[in-house]
């Protein structure tokens, strides 16, 4: 399976399977992640994969001299993996250490690599051991040899950073026949140890046959004597329980003629006590019917008299109730009513005062001012009305302005003007004063006094 990967800030994250070893290496040294995400950073960090899985490797030993220099062929098969699990303190962990030593002899090599240098280490050992052997051990105890091989590889093995997970023996042969002649003697010692058996065998079951038969005769005499006898035996003991068996049935039958007779004398009268009691027991349980009766009609008559009673009482709470509710709800609405109107009445008395003292105070203001000091006051706030005009445009940046007759500028200084020209509109409707009709009122007063004066002259 191939590793996750994801993008990040400042690097990507990457998710392995649980048969490969990731591992980073970088500034922050090297690390082991098996079957997890990690976080690998860009330029100072790298991550790589190391395979996990069994590898199977066939090993082939040619020519390989024995003990007593014997040349042997031997073919095997091995299953190694990189040691990753540590099982030492009895819980079941990764194995850093091993991986990262993997790590550094194979990481970045193709699996063939790994497997050939491998197979030469498995190889090395196998002839090693074979020298140790004589061709009769191998031929003998394959599982001997198998053991001792996997005792000497373990350690190169770990040392590598990977175990051997099985180690089998296909075949072992020779190119000189020798093999082959150690399995003919082997036959023949096998063929004639069985023909020796056998006959031994046979002799020993014909002595056993006859004499299992003489003790089969004798055995069967000796029990026929005994079934005689037993039979004997038999025959009397049955006559004795015969015997006993009808004694026993006359005594029992003599038992049974007198419970008979007592149950039957018995009968009636039994019959006779059950009846008085039952008659008893009928007149008992109509008395105690008739008690409860009278009990149940008395309870009756006191709970009618008692709910006529109720009723009436009730009746009459519920009328006096329901006038004194009646009465104490048209009282709440009358003076919710009353406080209402109240409460307008002052309302609107007190926000008409105040509007006639605005009016009264604005008309004693005009008056004394007269129209021209009211176009001073005007006047003299035109700037501020052209400042606020023109705030927005004080947070302007930057401004571009695009004319086909190149009179962008000067377009905008008149754009300007007209906006500050509106103003005498804006405060006559707003407040009513026309600025203009005082400011000609003004002027024509100031002309006829000119004029008056220059008469006089």
């Amino acid at each position: 399976a191939r590793s996750g990967r994801r993008r990040g800030a400042m690097g990507n994250f990457i998710t392995g399977s649980p048969n490969k070893a990731l591992v980073k290496s970088g500034f922050s040294g090297s690390k082991v992640s098996v079957g997890q995400t990690i976080f690998k950073l860009w330029v100072c960090q790298q991550v790589r994969e190391l395979p996990l899985e069994l590898m199977t490797i066939q090993i082939e030993s040619r020519h390989a001299e024995t003990l007593k220099g014997v040349r042997v062929a031997v073919k095997s098969v091995a299953q190694v993996k990189v040691q990753s699990l540590d099982e030492s303190s009895g819980v079941t962990k990764i194995n850093e250490a091993k991986i990262l030593l993997a790590a550094q002899h194979f990481l970045g090599d193709g699996k063939e690599t790994v497997r050939e240098s491998l197979r030469k280490t498995l190889e090395g050992h196998q002839r090693q051991i074979l020298g140790t052997m004589t061709v009769e051990s191998l031929y003998k105890d394959r599982k001997e040899f198998s053991e001792l091989v996997r005792q000497h590889i373990d350690d190169d093995l770990s040392n590598l950073g990977f175990e051997l997970a099985s180690y089998v023996v296909q075949k072992i042969d020779d190119e000189n026949g020798y093999m082959e002649s150690l399995g003919i003697t082997q036959t023949a010692r096998v063929k004639r140890e069985a023909a020796e058996g056998r006959a031994k065998n046979e002799s020993a079951a014909r002595r056993k046959v006859a004499r299992h038969d003489a003790d089969a005769r004798q055995a069967e005499a000796i029990e026929s004597k005994k079934a005689h006898v037993g039979v004997n035996e038999q025959l009397e003991m049955e006559a004795e329980s015969d015997r006993d068996l009808k004694l026993k049935r006359a005594a029992f039958q003599r038992e049974v003629n007198e419970a008979q007779a007592k149950a039957a004398s018995a009968g009636p009268i039994e019959q006779a006590r059950q009846q008085q009691h039952i008659v008893r027991e009928r007149t008992r349980q109509r008395q105690v019917e008739e008690q409860v009766n009278l009990e149940i009609a008395d309870k009756v008559i006191e709970r009618e008299k008692k709910e006529k009673e109720g009723e009436s009482l009730a009746k009459l709470l519920e009328e006096q109730n329901r006038a004194k509710a009646k009465e104490l709800l048209a009282q709440a609405r009358a003076d919710k009513i009353r406080a209402d109107g109240e409460a307008e009445a002052e309302v609107i008395r007190m926000k008409g005062e105040a509007e006639a003292k605005v009016l009264a105070t604005k008309a004693e203001a005009y008056k004394d001012y007269g129209e021209a000091a009211v176009v001073q006051m005007i006047m003299e706030r035109l700037p501020e009305i052209a400042k606020r005009v023109a705030g927005p445009l004080a947070k302007t940046e930057k401004m571009v302005f695009v004319s086909s007759e190149g009179s962008g500028p000067s377009a905008f200084t008149n754009d300007m003007s007209k906006m500050v020209g509106h103003v005498p509109e804006i405060v006559h409707s707003l407040t009513g004063f026309d600025m203009r009709e005082a400011i000609r009122n003004i002027t024509h007063q100031n002309q006829s006094q000119v004029t008056a004066t220059s008469a006089e002259l």
